[in-house]
């Protein structure tokens, strides 16, 4: 018994929400990214969303009547793909698990009915990855990018403009390149449109590749113009111009709008040589695997998709989270000794959703002080994470200013230099803590926390002591030395 076309794409949207059901973390995260109507960036996923479908449905014939049978090698990687998210997901990374969310979906399709089913999928699923919010990685390189430019039409054109980090300053104002302005939803807009583009006119590869190159310098070149333009009204109109006082927002999109018809004309020039699907692929009958094969494909995969979370789930309930110790962070022996720790201090640590923080200083008899600090997670989560937007080992005071590895009694720290608001300087030795095992490299700590969470809950801590550059910076680091040879820390 040979296998309905129409059954295939059923088969194919019935795992597409097992899918988006199983991985409903991704999902949530594209919802609320796509639905974040003041921060924009990644709006334009309601667009990208439906395009991707319609190219699916484009292809609906093809898919139907092509070859199919399950591939055990995509099966393979599918089963490392989960794992992979699964990692992430605990690990709390989550522009890693969103980048892998698309990639399960077509590895499950290919797995169920073969690589000639997956490639007549590969380009839909690769443009959906332009609604997906790991893009703002690119965020600060824009950014900079875009003061670079700055620099350099201001100092052909003037005004005259003194940069410091971000912010220009011109003789009538400032202006701060934001995160906003760097321009990055432009950057995916265009590139979304040039893939477009080119899959329509089923263009070879060397020439879409030359159109995504084409595009993202039109983008880059829009967002200049679009800021550029703004820093002259300012300094023209004495900062009252309407797109300094109200809104620049559409004027952006009308500059990028100029670029979107520079790009038409400009890929006139390209070759119009096209690659066409051959014609015997429309008329084809269904020569696909039995029923029953295809059938038993969809059910492997659907398991494969279901069984790796919920074994991770259920060997996880048998390691609960160990409870917390309730011994001192630390203890000293002379001529260390610990004193209340200074109301004014600085250095505030943030970590929200810490099952428990502790925070003492010491000084030993030349005066010298050090601040301690400790933060514990019986089972990290998003939001309750070592490594996130939402903690800060430098709190809302201090100003990094550089760093580097250290050795102690107490093993390897990484010592970061900062800078509080009035320019003192200070030294802070830290490190991660994950189920006994020592970490410097932020990364590192949470995949490795990712990857024993997969059957466990590991005990995992960020651990930090800080001393003042009083004279010098070397002075705070043989601080840090002395006290912590003669300190016990839990």
């Amino acid at each position: 018994m040979r296998v309905p076309g129409s059954l295939r794409l059923w088969l194919i949207l019935a795992l597409a929400v097992l899918v988006a059901l199983l991985f409903w973390p991704s999902t949530q995260v594209l919802y609320e990214q796509w639905s974040d109507f003041v921060n924009i960036t990644f709006t334009h996923g309601w667009l990208v969303f439906p395009v991707s479908v319609a190219l699916v449905l484009r292809s609906r014939r093809q898919i139907a009547a092509v070859p199919a049978a399950p591939w055990p090698l995509a099966m393979l990687a599918l089963s490392g793909a989960v794992v992979a998210w699964l990692i992430c997901y605990r690990a709390s990374i989550q522009d890693l698990h969103i980048t892998i969310f698309p990639a399960i979906f077509w590895f499950a399709v290919t797995a169920a009915f073969g690589w000639n089913v997956g490639r007549l999928l590969a380009f839909p699923v690769a443009f959906f990855y332009f609604a997906v919010p790991s893009w703002a990685q690119l965020g600060n390189p824009l950014q900079d990018l875009t003061v670079i430019a700055m620099q350099g039409f201001l100092g052909l054109t003037g005004p005259h403009a003194v940069i410091s980090g971000d912010t220009i300053h011109i003789p009538n104002g400032s202006f701060r390149i934001e995160e906003g302005c760097s321009g990055l939803h432009f950057m995916i807009v265009g590139l979304a449109v040039a893939a477009l583009h080119g899959e329509l006119r089923r263009d070879p590869w060397r020439t879409r590749l030359a159109e995504l190159g084409l595009m993202a310098v039109l983008s880059l070149l829009a967002n200049w113009v679009r800021v550029y333009v703004i820093i002259e009204a300012g300094y023209l109109t004495n900062m009252q111009h309407y797109l300094v006082r109200v809104s620049h927002y559409w004027f952006g999109w009308g500059v990028f709008a100029l670029a979107l018809v520079a790009f038409f004309w400009l890929t006139t020039w390209f070759t119009n040589e096209t690659v066409s699907e051959p014609e015997s692929e429309f008329r084809m009958p269904a020569v696909s695997a039995s029923l029953r094969a295809q059938v038993a494909g969809f059910a492997t995969v659907a398991f494969l998709l279901a069984a790796f979370p919920a074994l991770s789930l259920l060997v996880r309930q048998q390691h609960p989270p160990a409870p917390l110790a309730t011994t001192p962070l630390a203890t000293a022996r002379p001529p260390w000794s610990f004193v209340p720790p200074r109301a004014y201090s600085f250095w505030v640590p943030s970590y929200p959703g810490a099952d428990q923080t502790d925070a003492v200083a010491a000084q030993d008899g030349a005066g010298r002080t050090v601040e301690l600090f400790r933060a514990r997670y019986r089972a990290q989560a998003q939001g309750a994470e070592l490594v996130g937007s939402s903690s800060s080992l430098l709190g809302t005071y201090l100003r990094y200013r550089g760093e580097q590895p250290v050795t102690s009694a107490h093993g390897i720290f990484r010592e970061t230099e900062v800078a509080d608001p009035i320019g003192d300087r200070s030294l802070i030795w830290w490190r991660y803590e994950i189920g006994g095992r020592v970490f410097v490299v932020p990364l590192a700590s949470q995949l490795w926390y990712g990857m024993n969470a997969l059957v466990s809950n590991p005990l995992s801590a960020v651990v930090a002591v800080r001393a003042e550059c009083r004279a010098d910076c070397a002075e705070a680091r043989a601080a840090l030395q002395a006290f912590l040879a003669s300190a016990s820390i839990e």
